[in-house]
């Protein structure tokens, strides 16, 4: 459990090593499309009743990039606020330029976050010794471990196995890589083995080889499950040695999975307004919101997993509702 420390009248985390599953933090709006801080006070409190590891702040799927500076600011106050030390907070610091990326990770660090995560600039024609050197920068100005996220499909260059293996083995403080590469298992295995196991790897993509990547050495997985429950319980059966139970759950949870890839972040807020944890499933503009009957389509689909996950598994969905009533009698 991290720890705190004070270096001058900076408050920051003294991390223990992380590992397990850390939901990255979707941004809750109003109608309006302002940010809805007490739905976003309730989203920590639904993760933490489900048994997450530790969560992942302004991240990409948070829609960080269409955040004001203000906001920005509020809502990892909140998280924070929320959270109070009980678990480690990865918090996104990726930006457009190196110098951007330093001051967002200073930043991040002077809230206390345990870790920063940092993709390479939206420059798909940065070569191996730009990326190298961005990281090599922005781990020299700050003292907290470097998540490096390797996501090309979100319009960052492609890191190949080979970087990324350089990037941890000769940066300090870039112990960890979030893998976004598909296919992620065969990645998550390569890494493994240039670093000699070194390279502490998480999967994401929302959970498609999550099970997969576990058996090739992962170490836990980030990504913005509406699911909690079920990616906990995953996580659980693998360390309890019951990979045929952690296959079951990941199985049924695939036909879900496969329809976050087609709109993530309206898809993922839909399931959690359905759920009673959050107001509404709008995103921030420009992007697109489900139709009605695309809402009925989903419902219909988180129903069948939640009944065919709950027989198999003996697990019961997850809703607001008993998060409140177990928050009401604390």
């Amino acid at each position: 459990m991290p720890t705190l420390k004070t270096v001058g009248r900076t408050v920051a985390f003294v991390t223990t090593e992380l590992r397990g599953f850390f939901p990255v933090l979707l941004t809750p709006l109003h109608q309006n499309r302002k940010q809805d801080l007490e739905s976003l006070r309730q989203l920590v409190s639904y993760y933490e009743r489900a048994g997450v590891h530790g969560f992942v702040a302004l991240g990409e799927v948070s829609e960080s990039a269409k955040l004001t500076e203000s906001e920005r600011r509020q809502n990892l106050s909140t998280v924070m606020e929320m959270v109070r030390r009980r678990l480690p907070v990865v918090v996104g610091a990726s930006r457009e330029s190196t110098e951007l990326a330093v001051e967002a990770a200073r930043w991040a660090e002077s809230e206390g976050a345990s870790a920063v995560m940092l993709a390479p600039p939206k420059n798909v024609q940065l070569r191996d010794r730009a990326i190298f050197e961005h990281y090599e920068t922005v781990a020299d100005s700050i003292k907290l471990p470097i998540v490096v996220q390797d996501e090309p499909e979100g319009g960052h260059p492609y890191m190949s196995p080979e970087l990324l293996a350089k990037i941890n083995l000769e940066i300090g403080r870039a112990e960890y890589i979030k893998l976004e590469d598909a296919p992620t298992p065969d990645k998550v295995g390569k890494v493994s083995e240039l670093t000699e196991g070194r390279a502490k790897v998480f999967g994401a993509s929302h959970g498609k080889g999550y099970l997969w990547e576990m058996d090739r050495g992962a170490v836990g997985i980030m990504t913005a499950s509406p699911t909690p429950e079920y990616f906990v319980a995953i996580w659980n059966a693998l360390q309890r040695g019951k990979r045929e139970l952690a296959a079951e759950v990941f199985f049924y949870n695939l036909p879900l999975i496969h329809f976050y890839s087609e709109l993530a972040i309206a898809v993922k807020k839909e399931v959690l307004v359905q759920r009673g944890v959050i107001k509404t499933s709008k995103v921030k503009q420009p992007g697109r919101e489900l139709g009605e009957r695309e809402q009925r389509e989903l419902s219909e689909l988180l129903r069948w997993v939640e009944a065919n996950v709950e027989r198999v598994a003996s697990i019961t969905p997850l809703h607001w509702k008993q998060v409140a009533s177990t928050t009401r009698r604390l």
